[in-house]
């Protein structure tokens, strides 16, 4: 993955459409998954714009928001999947595409260690595994049990620790931090995690820009609701 100031530059991207609570909206979900939205379409690597909308000048990445699929051409048919547009932003943009939504955030997360509570910060979340801060140093390989509370639900996760990083100096660092993998019993707990990233992600955007959950502009998107 580039970095520094190449990888801001490789991560510019555009939202074109004639709805501008939605424009704003879009953007807000997208900066919070570290993507860099510009007003001069001609720095985007990637537009988004809305069917029916000119882009004078511009001959480079477009997927068209639309309400029936096209013959043709990159397109996501509204209400958008966030699922569907952080593939497209993958594909477009990195030679490993990532498959899973990758939010920061920062919640209380309980861990259970054999028979011990911990207590850490949640600080990465994807749909198969996060990130976590906690007083202790967990070593890699070992199961524990997981639970949060993400879009007013609560989830309890079998979990097995990918690696473990200890406290430094540096800020965000005075204690350890752990990789962990998600490791339910079933598909369906994937799913549903899914769909509440997918709705934390909307509702958090939403507050951002002081835009209602009821406002028509969020119905351009696919919102969750039976969770």
């Amino acid at each position: 993955m580039l970095l520094g100031g190449k990888q801001v530059d490789i991560k510019q991207v555009a939202v074109v459409t004639r709805n501008q609570k939605f424009t704003r909206l879009l953007s807000s979900i997208l900066a919070d998954w570290k993507f860099f939205t510009v007003d001069d379409i001609s720095a985007a690597k990637v537009v988004f714009a809305e069917r029916g909308v000119e882009l004078p000048g511009y001959d480079g990445q477009v997927v068209w928001l639309t309400p029936m699929p096209l013959s043709e051409g990159s397109f996501l048919t509204i209400p958008i999947s966030l699922t569907s547009l952080y593939h497209l932003l993958e594909i477009h943009l990195f030679p490993t595409p990532r498959r899973h939504i990758r939010v920061a955030m920062e919640t209380v997360v309980d861990l259970k260690l054999e028979n011990d509570w911990l207590e850490g910060r949640l600080v990465s979340l994807s749909g198969r595994g996060g990130r976590i801060t906690c007083t202790h140093e967990i070593p890699r390989g070992k199961l524990l049990d997981l639970e949060l509370k993400l879009a007013g639900r609560v989830f309890r996760m079998p979990s097995e620790v990918l690696y473990c990083i200890p406290a430094g100096d540096s800020p965000g660092r005075s204690q350890p931090q752990i990789g962990v993998l998600f490791k339910p019993s079933n598909d369906q707990d994937f799913g549903l995690l899914q769909n509440c990233i997918e709705k934390t992600c909307i509702e958090c955007a939403c507050a951002r820009e002081n835009i209602l959950i009821t406002d028509p502009c969020v119905s351009w998107l696919e919102l969750p609701v039976d969770l």
